[in-house]
């Protein structure tokens, strides 16, 4: 199953996306959580401390390659297996949750 939370900001997304994880997670299922926001605090929702959370690195820009097959066809592919990228990037996260960051604002003018 694939859940995915949007909407208008300061709506609670974050919260209902760390409250949906944690109940799937504790009931059983395989969670992986993404934070897609540039500021990330999903994890914070999930229970893990706002430094670890500061500390946790973010999927890099370059993830994606682009490939041409033999017709000439432009496509982006991930350059390492959704399992690489989960145990590389993602951080454990109380009742079993795996977290991973799409990407953080770091300064001003980075966003």
């Amino acid at each position: 199953m694939k859940v995915s939370i949007s909407g208008k900001g300061g709506s609670g997304k974050t919260t209902v996306a760390g409250t949906l994880a944690r109940v799937f997670a504790r009931r059983g299922y395989p969670v992986l959580a993404i934070d897609g926001d540039s500021n990330p605090n999903l994890g914070i929702a999930l229970g893990i401390s706002p430094g670890e959370v500061n500390e946790m690195s973010v999927l890099p820009r370059d993830l994606l390659e682009e490939v041409v097959d033999d017709d000439g066809h432009e496509s982006r592919v991930l350059s390492m297996s959704l399992d690489e990228i989960v145990t590389h990037y993602g951080i454990a996260a109380p009742d079993g949750v795996r977290l991973i960051a799409m990407g953080r604002i770091d300064h001003a003018g980075a966003g």
